[in-house]
């Protein structure tokens, strides 16, 4: 609370400083403020004229042509042309075209009224929506009009012939390039053309590289291996179960085999079965039959061993044993596994001679080969790049097609460019109104800091925060009287000269309102 106390005193301290120097504040707005008016009275009235234009950039054959033609972003053209409208080139042919360049003597002149113009002149979009306004400000009514058509002409021309120029030049460069690579296309092709009757027989078939080739006719040749020691082996196996199954001391297996004795032995075998039940084995009967049995065992054996020297010597259909289902399936499975590593082994013995062939060719292959891929690369980018500008050419064609059967951007004007009839500027009443405030501020500056730099002791906590000592009592003045007709005579001065700039500041600002025109020029239409 006691700090409140202390600021609020101390600026009342403050404004009875600035009160005393008043007299600083008459002098400044007597300085001020008759000089300010009266500049401000004598500023040229200025007239704006100004133009609003709409950029129309939809169009029916856009939707139709996404994909077929080249489209150009119409909006962002527009708007990239309007940055580009106060260009030097442009601001000189609108000085040329309002006879602005005839009030100039010398490029120097010229030079700044082109400077002037790019200041003079506001382009201004509208966003979104495609609205644009031109204005300018100047001293004449006449040429402010004429600027802002000229501006709003050369706006117009530039969007609509930007899209052909653009159009030809790109046709043109097409053109240009094509005729480039369709040469450049040729001269490939014939490079590989030539490679190709060179080194025909030389280059590896199916397009593939020679160590492809390579690794491939040995991956051949090691899975015709494999497959042949797989069929050898089971050729191997096939023989030892024939010679097993074969066999005339295995009793278990040669009745498998069929001959002439079967029938009697197994007739025999009976007969000596049922003999053997009624008899003994010392019987006569028993006996003899058994060595008949016995007989037709050799016999049989005999003919067994016949069928397999016949066998060994390769001839299995001479005899009865050919006849027999195991021995003859046995036979076949051998020969078809005889036949299959016979294929197996030609089809090796090519592979090998092809995989030869390949490591003779080793030291030139890979050159064939890197020759052919760089001629291969250069033809396949060559072409593709041929194509594609193709392709470009034949987009650039409907697009300019497109551009000639209908206009991209329809401009329509909104608000045409006007002679203004009430000049717009400059805004005396707020001007006015600034420099009255102004005199009066820089007056109480002025007092402030004169207070600030010779003070005056105002009431008696100032003099205690001055001296440091306390202050006991205050003793008037004898000549109080004189003191306040003193005070109240500069009061009066203060309130009388205060009124009259603040009169000055009425008067300027009436004449403005009511009569439209300053007290200078009224003043000069009496007299």
């Amino acid at each position: 609370m006691q700090d409140l106390q202390a600021t609020i005193q101390m600026v009342l301290d403050y404004i009875k400083g600035i009160w005393i120097k008043k007299r600083f504040i008459i002098m400044s707005s007597w300085l001020i403020v008759p000089l300010g008016l009266f500049l401000v009275a004598q500023m040229p009235d200025v007239y704006e004229s100004k133009a609003k234009v709409f950029a129309d950039t939809r169009s029916m054959l856009r939707p139709l042509l996404r994909g077929l033609a080249i489209q150009t972003d119409a909006s962002t053209e527009i708007q990239l042309i309007a940055k580009t409208l106060l260009s030097r080139p442009n601001l000189e042919e609108i000085a040329r075209n309002t006879d602005m360049d005839i009030k100039a003597s010398s490029p120097q002149e010229f030079n700044e009224i082109v400077e002037k113009l790019r200041e003079d002149i506001n382009f201004n979009s509208g966003g979104r929506e495609n609205i644009y306004t031109i204005s300018y400000t100047g001293q004449d009514p006449q040429l402010a009009k004429r600027v802002v058509s000229a501006t709003l002409d050369k706006f117009v021309e530039s969007s609509l012939g930007q899209n052909r120029q653009d159009s030809d030049t790109a046709s043109k460069f097409l053109d240009e390039q094509l005729e480039e690579y369709s040469q450049r296309l040729s001269a490939a092709e014939q490079r590989l053309a030539t490679f190709k009757k060179q080194y025909g027989d030389m280059m590896a078939g199916s397009g593939s590289g020679y160590y492809q080739e390579v690794s491939n006719l040995k991956s051949r040749i090691e899975a015709i291996d494999l497959e042949i020691s797989e069929k050898s082996t089971q050729l191997q196996s096939l023989k030892d179960k024939f010679s097993s199954s074969t066999n005339i001391d295995n009793k278990s297996e040669h009745s498998n085999i069929a001959t002439q004795y079967d029938a009697r032995i197994k007739q025999l075998q009976a007969n000596l079965d049922d003999l053997q039940i009624r008899f003994t084995d010392k019987h006569p009967d028993v006996v003899q039959t058994r060595e008949k049995l016995d007989h037709l065992v050799n016999l049989r054996k005999t003919e067994i061993e016949e069928l397999m020297t016949s066998v060994a010597d390769g001839q299995v259909a001479s005899g009865t044993l050919s006849e027999n289902a195991i021995v003859q399936d046995l036979s076949i499975a051998m020969n078809n596994l005889d036949s299959n590593i016979a294929s197996l082994t030609v089809r090796r013995q090519s592979f090998k001679e092809k995989l030869d062939e390949l490591d003779q060719k080793l030291d030139l292959i890979p050159d064939i080969e890197a020759k052919q891929s760089a001629l291969n690369r250069d033809y396949g980018i060559t072409k593709g790049k041929y194509e594609e500008l193709l392709s470009r050419k034949e987009s650039a064609d409907l697009s300019r097609k497109a551009d000639m059967s209908a206009e991209e951007v329809k401009f329509r004007i909104i608000e045409p460019p006007m002679v203004p009839l009430q000049p717009t500027g400059p805004k005396r009443l707020i001007l006015y109104t600034v420099v009255t405030i102004l005199g009066f501020v820089a007056g109480i500056a002025v007092a402030f800091l004169v207070s600030q730099l010779n003070p005056v002791v105002v009431s008696a906590n100032a003099l205690t925060e001055l001296t440091n000592r306390p202050v006991f009592g205050m003793v008037t003045d004898i000549h109080l009287e004189d003191v306040k007709k003193r005070d109240k005579k500069r009061l009066y001065v203060f309130i009388a000269s205060s009124v009259v700039v603040f009169g000055m500041y009425l008067l300027f600002m009436a004449t403005e309102i009511v009569m439209e025109t300053t007290p200078l020029k009224l003043l000069e239409r009496f007299l």
